[in-house]
Order: structure tokens, then sequence, then C-alpha cells
């Protein structure tokens, strides 16, 4: 299909301003102004076709992200967009909620990113995702941590027991996986009756860390180091021992598995320049 015939379905007005512009080049218009109305239609013509066609070629994806790892992502899609013309939108949410909605319809996204393993299996017992395209690229760790202007500079782990800590912030154990292996560690170490009633949750990562950079003295959170902000401060660093290993994992849902430009920044998030990305966050990029 020709570009005028493009036009005359899509932008009948367009097209009639390259017809009136290319008679004016073919000699209807004559004297003087022939050069300068040629060049000026054909200005005008490229201007139309490019400003019109690009839209139609750019892409677009929706990116269903565990929220501990939005902040790194819009850093590797900038890096991306460089050299790729994409225009992406986030749904950022704990991994449950989003393996939940995305297997619900109540969310669409073409990738799916999980904190942890368990709600990357749901999303494949519920066949949103194929298991041969499902991908590890980076880890992470649990930090306490507090507010820089809290009295607590360091923290044993079974501190967490004593008066000092007055109340403990950790993600919602059902949906967001940070929250899930900070309990994991407090019973293993058979803290969690004795801290309970300090515990108080939130949805996912992000929550924590702004709850608690305008908590009270006394207050500390369990979250990953990642998202460790310019006003928290890390004062003990869990054992990994002490609950599963954090790794992330992700997948195209399979409606998008197809998709080139699916596949494409699939790809670059395997890249070097993008694993710098997320190390530079905080993450082990390093293999499972």
């Amino acid at each position: 299909m020709t570009i005028l015939r493009i036009l005359k379905c899509k932008r009948p007005d367009l097209l009639s301003a390259i017809r009136t512009y290319r008679n004016a080049i073919r000699g209807e218009t004559t004297g003087g102004c022939m050069n300068s109305i040629s060049r000026h239609g054909l200005f005008v013509s490229v201007f139309i076709v490019a400003s019109f066609f690009p839209q139609a070629q750019a892409g677009e994806l929706t990116l269903a992200l565990a929220n501990s790892t939005c902040d790194a992502m819009n850093k590797v899609e900038a890096l991306y967009r460089a050299s790729h013309p994409v225009r992406f939108t986030h749904i950022c949410k704990s991994s449950g909620l989003l393996a939940k909605g995305l297997s619900g319809g109540a969310l669409k996204a073409d990738v799916f990113v999980s904190a942890d393993r368990d709600w990357m299996d749901f999303a494949l017992g519920n066949g949103l995702v194929a298991s041969d395209r499902i991908a590890s690229p980076w880890g992470n760790a649990l930090v306490v941590a507090s507010v820089k202007s809290s009295p607590l500079q360091r923290l044993d782990w079974q501190e967490l027991a004593s008066d000092k800590v007055t109340a403990i912030l950790i993600g919602d154990p059902s949906t967001a996986p940070f929250g899930r292996h900070a309990k994991e560690a407090l019973e293993a170490t058979g803290l969690w009756e004795q801290v309970r009633h300090k515990i108080q949750t939130r949805k996912h990562v992000q929550l924590v860390a702004a709850a608690l950079a305008t908590s009270s003295p006394g207050t500390v959170g369990i979250l990953f180091k990642s998202n460790l902000t310019d006003q928290l401060q890390p004062l003990h660093a869990v054992d990994p021992a002490l609950h599963k290993p954090i790794r992330y994992y992700m997948a195209p849902l399979k409606a998008s598995a197809g998709k080139a430009d699916v596949t494409d920044f699939l790809e670059f998030l395997r890249s070097e320049a993008a694993r710098d990305i997320f190390r530079a966050e905080g993450f082990d990029v390093s293999a499972p």
C-alpha cells in the first residue's frame, strides 16, 4: 500500500494538502515563485509523512513490575529508548498483587517481573507464562534499617525483641516477597512470636521505605537493600541463611511472547549495560 493510499484511508485532510503542493510542483503555479513553492511543497510533504508514520511504528510495552525493581527499570528504559522508539508503561505493585491481577484479568501487561519464584510459579500454573521463557537475572538482600536521625546506629538481630525497638515495618507476607522473607528470618530464629506485637505491614517495599523515612525513634524496617533511600541507614544485614534465596524472575506474558519489541527488550535486560544499572542500584547481578 502506498503512502497516498494509506493517507486516503486514515487522513484525507493530509492527502488533500499533499495533492495541493504536488500540483504546484507540477507547474500549475508558475512564475518566479516556482522554485520557492516547489521547495516548500517538498518540505511540507516530507514533514507530513515523517510525523505520521513514526507514530504508527513506535512500539508500546507494558511492564508488570515488582515494586523493588521500578526505579532501576526506569533507568534501563531510558538507556534502551536512546536507540529504540518504544513507549513504556509501568504497573508497580507487590509481586502477589501483580500475579493475582494478571490471572484475574484486572491487569494487562506484556512482561511480568516477580520478586520471587512462588508468584512466578503462580503465573505459570495459571497459564500466563511459558516455563521456557522464565529467566532469573537478579538477586537481592534484606537489611534492617532506620531513619538516619534515629538514635539507633547499629542493631544485632536478637535486639529486635528488646526495648530499643518499638515498631518493625515489613511487607505484607501474603503478597510481598520481602515481607515473607522477613517473617521467615524471624521465625527461623524464634523471634516472630516475641516481636509480633511490634510488626506493622505495608503493601510494598516503597511504602515501607517512605514510612520509615518519617518514623519515630525506635522504629525499624526490614526491606530490600536496593530500596534504601538517602533518608535511611542500614543497621544490620540479615543473614541470607535465615530465609529462602532472594531471586527475581521475569517472563513475557504468553499473549505478548511473539512480539519483536518484547523479545528485544528482554534481551537488553540481560545485557551488561542493564546489569551495570541494576548493580549500581544495589541488586545482586550474579548468576543464580
